[in-house]
Parts: C-alpha cells; sequence; structure tokens
C-alpha cells in the first residue's frame, strides 16, 4: 500500500508532538483550565434558562379608576359627533375646575367616552355632567382615572 505525500504531513505532525511531551504538570493545569471554562459554561447557561424569579410584591395605591357610566332617559336627537364633541370639550375648557388638557373624549353614535386624569371623584361627576347636558348625548361612561394632588407644599 502506497502512501501520497500529502496523507504523511498529519502522521509526521503526531509524531513530533509524541516526541514533544509538555511535562505532567502543564498538561494538568490545561486540562483544569479546561473543566473549569466548562463549568462555568454550565452555570451561564443554566442562569439562562431560568425564567421564574422569586417575587416580593410591594403594593402602591397612587391613583383608581373611576368607572360610571349614565344613560340620558330623554329623548336625544341624532347629532353629528364632531360637533357634540367640539361641545364638550368646550364646556371643559369653560369650566375652572376640570383640566381639560387632561381629558380625552371620544363620541361614537351619541355615546360618549371620557379617558383621562382627575383629582378628585367629584371632578369626574361633573365631567359627567356637562358631557351629559350637550344636546345629542345618549350616554356617558367614565373610564377617568383619579390621581389625587400631593399635599407637600415648600413655602
Amino acid at each position: 500500500m502506497k502512501l501520497s505525500r500529502l496523507s504523511l504531513i498529519p502522521l509526521l505532525v503526531a509524531g513530533s508532538l509524541l516526541a514533544q511531551e509538555p511535562p505532567l504538570d502543564e498538561f494538568q493545569k490545561m486540562l483544569q483550565g479546561f473543566l473549569l471554562m466548562l463549568e462555568q459554561s454550565q452555570k451561564s447557561l443554566q442562569e439562562l434558562s431560568q425564567t421564574e424569579q422569586k417575587p416580593i410584591p410591594e403594593e402602591r395605591r397612587s391613583f383608581q379608576l373611576y368607572y360610571k357610566q349614565i344613560d340620558n332617559k330623554a329623548d336625544v336627537e341624532k347629532r353629528n359627533d364632531l360637533l357634540v364633541k367640539t361641545q364638550i370639550e368646550y364646556k371643559f375648557l369653560k369650566d375652572k375646575d376640570i383640566p381639560a388638557s387632561t381629558i380625552m373624549t371620544i363620541v361614537r353614535d351619541g355615546e360618549v367616552e371620557l379617558y383621562g386624569k382627575v383629582h378628585s371623584p367629584a371632578i369626574a361627576e361633573r365631567a359627567m355632567d356637562l358631557a351629559l347636558r350637550v344636546r345629542g348625548v345618549r350616554r356617558v361612561t367614565s373610564y377617568l382615572i383619579i390621581k389625587r394632588l400631593s399635599q407637600k407644599v415648600k413655602l
């Protein structure tokens, strides 16, 4: 059986490596380093695969949802939704207690939805009452959030 010159190269390299064996201490150090690297990679994989954590809940109640729905039982004429929305927002702007810039108004077929932030339930009731009094409104639904003002005042 004939061996080509290219097939002899790996045999020569392997033979030269065997002839120059590293001292046993260096080989053990390399092996220990390799095992340490394997352990660390296993730990990393375990940490990446863990998806749960122990929760420590801390509840904060800084706001509350003010949900309320009021129907208008009177006969209501059909009006343009854009006109109704404009009139409601104008009433909010005229009222000094209602923060008009923080309330979003949506009108669909005479049904009004109020979204936003107010400082008290009384202001939310006032906004709902003003919206219900606009001609063409059949129902008002409040999704307002009540966020109380902080009492800290620096002088």
